[in-house]
């Protein structure tokens, strides 16, 4: 009996698309604010938009997290705090990497990273979309 196939694993985007990004050369398909919003209603949010986003063909899209309450929080690039206060981080910020290495959201996904600061820096994450299967 076959055992049902299981995504890969997630990876950083590689390293000449982030190379466009923080060049300005290339923009997100789609952005998808989540501030404000409680956690479960953002998983949810997040996963519906991430279903809508590869039905619509995009492939990169941007995920604004915030950056939380900590008073260091616009001391990060690439989401590498200078000071860092983990009970301060924001809820979203650490919990969406999570969320995307469960298997429905790597059916969908094939890899993130944090956002340029151009795009909101440790606050933010860019989400390489799969490509949808192209039926004959």
């Amino acid at each position: 009996m076959r055992r049902p196939a299981v995504p890969p694993p997630l990876a950083a985007l590689d390293r000449r698309l982030a190379q466009r990004l923080s060049r300005g050369q290339l923009e997100p398909d789609a952005r998808l604010d989540l501030h404000g919003d409680g956690l479960e209603v953002a998983r949810m949010k997040l996963f519906h938009f991430i279903e809508a986003q590869r039905r619509a063909g995009s492939r990169l899209i941007l995920v604004i997290t915030g950056k939380g309450a900590s008073p260091f929080a616009r001391h990060t690039l690439h989401g590498v705090g200078f000071f860092h206060a983990p009970e301060r981080e924001g809820r979203l910020r650490r919990e969406v990497p999570n969320w995307l290495h469960e298997v429905h959201f790597r059916d969908h996904v094939s890899g993130f990273q944090p956002a340029h600061p151009r795009h909101g820096g440790g606050g933010a994450y860019y989400l390489r979309l799969r490509r949808t299967p192209q039926h004959p």
